[in-house]
C-alpha cells in the first residue's frame, strides 16, 4: 500500500465526494468536456477526493466507473472515510448495497470493487497542489506509511493500539459505564440526550490516535452539545484543521459538507457544527500561509434526504470539480 501517490501531471479537474451520485457525475463529467468514456479532448483528467459510494442511489456504478478509469489512466482517487468502511465490513447508514438482508458483507459480488478500494492511496500530491480526503496532516502521514500490508490492516494495527491505551488509562470503562446509564436517551433520535463527556473524551481520543481515521475523518474534539448525524447522537465535532495548515502548497478535500446556499445547512445538514459560515460559498479557506486550502464537498450527498420532497429536483447539495490549474468552480448543473 502506498500512503501519497504522484498526482498526475498536467491540468485536471477535482471531483468532490460523489456519493453513489452516477447521474449527478456524467452530467458534471459531460460539462467539463470529458465524453461518456471519461476521456477529453485536451487531455485533462479527472481526480476525485473519495467518497464515490453511499447515500446515493448507485453507488456500485460510481465505484466501477471510476475504476475503470483509473486502470485506463484517465482518472486517480484518494481514500475517503465511506470507502474505509467498506473495507472493514462495517454496515453504516446509507452503505447497505454492501450487505445483503442478514447484514452480511456481499464479498463476492463486489469481489473488484473491493480489489480496487485496496490499491487505492490515502493522499496525492505534486508540487503544485495535494488532494486528500479529509484532513492533510504530515505527522499522520508519517505514521501511516510505518509499517507494510494493506490499508485496512495498517488501519487495524492503528485501532487496536489506541484501543489498548484507552483501556489501560480508564476511558473505556468509563465510556461504557456512561453507555449504559444513558442507553435509553442515546436510542431516541428525537429528544436530545446529555452531553456524554465520558464517551466523547473515548470517541475524541481514537479518533485521533489513529492517523488513517485523521486523514480520512479529519481532527475532532468532544463537542460543546450533543448533535445527531449519521444515525446517532454525535458527542464530537469536527475541528477546521485548515486554519493552521502550514504550507504554501494549495490542498484539495472533500469530506465536509459545504453548502453553495449556506441557508440550505440548517435544514438539510446532518447536524454538524457549520464550518463555513465565516466564509463565501466559492472561496478558498484561511489558512496558515493566506488561503491555500479549499473543500470541494458541495453536499451532493444531501440528495438522498431531498428526494424524499422532491424527487427531481431542484436540489440545494451540489455536485462539483475544480479545475486546476485555472481555479475554476464547475458544478453538475
Amino acid at each position: 500500500m502506498t500512503v501519497v501517490s504522484a498526482l498526475f501531471d498536467g491540468p485536471v479537474d477535482v471531483i468532490g465526494d460523489v456519493h453513489g451520485e452516477l447521474e449527478a457525475l456524467q452530467r458534471l463529467v459531460q460539462r467539463l468536456g470529458y465524453d461518456r468514456h471519461g476521456e477529453h479532448r485536451f487531455g485533462r483528467r479527472l481526480v476525485f477526493v473519495g467518497d464515490l459510494c453511499d447515500r446515493g442511489p448507485d453507488s456500485p456504478g460510481v465505484l466501477r466507473w471510476v475504476q475503470d478509469l483509473c486502470m485506463r489512466g484517465l482518472a486517480q482517487t484518494v481514500l475517503g472515510n465511506h470507502e474505509l468502511n467498506i473495507l472493514r465490513r462495517q454496515r453504516k447508514h446509507g452503505n447497505d448495497w454492501f450487505f445483503d438482508d442478514a447484514g452480511t458483507a456481499r464479498d463476492r459480488e463486489f469481489a473488484d470493487v473491493i480489489e480496487f478500494l485496496e490499491s487505492i492511496p490515502v493522499a496525492l500530491e505534486r508540487a503544485d497542489l495535494r488532494v486528500v480526503h479529509a484532513c492533510w496532516d504530515e505527522a499522520s502521514l508519517a505514521r501511516s506509511a510505518t509499517g507494510t500490508g494493506s490499508v485496512l490492516q495498517r488501519f487495524e494495527h492503528h485501532e487496536a493500539a489506541v484501543l489498548a491505551i484507552a483501556e489501560q488509562n480508564g476511558l473505556t470503562a468509563a465510556a461504557d459505564e456512561e453507555l449504559a446509564r444513558h442507553r435509553t436517551a442515546l436510542a431516541d433520535p428525537m429528544r436530545v440526550p446529555p452531553l456524554c463527556l465520558a464517551l466523547a473524551k473515548h470517541e475524541a481520543f481514537t479518533q485521533m490516535g489513529n492517523p488513517l481515521r485523521v486523514l480520512t475523518s479529519g481532527v475532532e474534539q468532544v463537542a460543546t452539545a450533543p448533535f445527531h448525524a449519521g444515525g446517532k447522537w454525535r458527542m464530537v465535532e469536527r475541528v477546521p484543521w485548515w486554519q493552521a495548515y502550514p504550507t504554501a502548497t494549495p490542498v484539495i478535500f472533500g469530506h465536509y459538507w459545504r453548502w453553495w446556499n449556506p441557508a440550505a445547512h440548517i435544514l438539510l445538514s446532518k447536524g454538524e457544527v457549520p464550518l463555513f459560515r465565516d466564509v463565501a460559498p466559492a472561496d478558498w479557506l484561511p489558512t496558515a500561509q493566506g488561503q491555500q486550502a479549499f473543500c470541494i464537498d458541495y453536499s451532493v450527498g444531501a440528495r438522498y434526504v431531498e428526494r424524499r420532497q422532491r424527487p427531481q429536483g431542484p436540489f440545494e447539495g451540489r455536485l462539483a470539480a475544480m479545475r486546476w490549474p485555472e481555479r475554476a468552480l464547475v458544478f453538475d448543473a
